[in-house]
């Protein structure tokens, strides 16, 4: 019986990961993505930085002496008034120069450590959810990027 109860347990828990850490809902791939020039009336890298203070520095990087601070917007697109980036972020030490989570920005936190960590993530953005209370802006790590990997 206690077996029975370990093993019912164990998958609560990996059902609980998975919807956590589990993969974003996505649009999709494919034509409707594109390599990021311009979502008109967006400022794609300040969404990157939102998504920074709000959600990922939080959610996924909240025990660690660094910050992740976006570089690159990969690719993007968006559907109505809703976006969807994916982009690398890197590690950065303005962390322990005290600034805090809601404050790093382009200004205050722009330099990705030498020799930093680095990983992409998917950020949502549905304005719908704003008028609901909830956020409106989301992130999932999508992969950890090797060493030398470029984009």
């Amino acid at each position: 019986f206690r077996m029975l109860r370990l093993a019912i347990a164990s998958v609560l828990l990996c059902v609980a990961t998975a919807q956590f850490f589990g993969s974003p809902p996505s649009w999709g791939s494919g034509s409707s993505w594109r390599d990021v020039s311009n979502l008109r009336g967006v400022d794609e890298m300040e969404v990157a930085w939102r998504a920074a203070r709000e959600e990922i520095n939080n959610k996924f990087y909240g025990k660690s002496r660094y910050f992740m601070i976006p570089v690159q917007v990969i690719r993007a697109h968006r559907r109505g008034r809703d976006i969807e980036l994916e982009v690398l972020y890197g590690e950065s030490e303005c962390r322990s120069r005290g600034v805090g989570a809601r404050q790093i920005s382009d200004r205050t936190c722009a330099d990705v450590r030498r020799g930093a960590d680095r990983a992409i993530y998917r950020i949502v953005v549905e304005e719908a959810r704003r008028g609901r209370g909830q956020p409106d802006i989301e992130a999932w790590k999508v992969r950890d990027v090797r060493p030398g990997e470029r984009f």
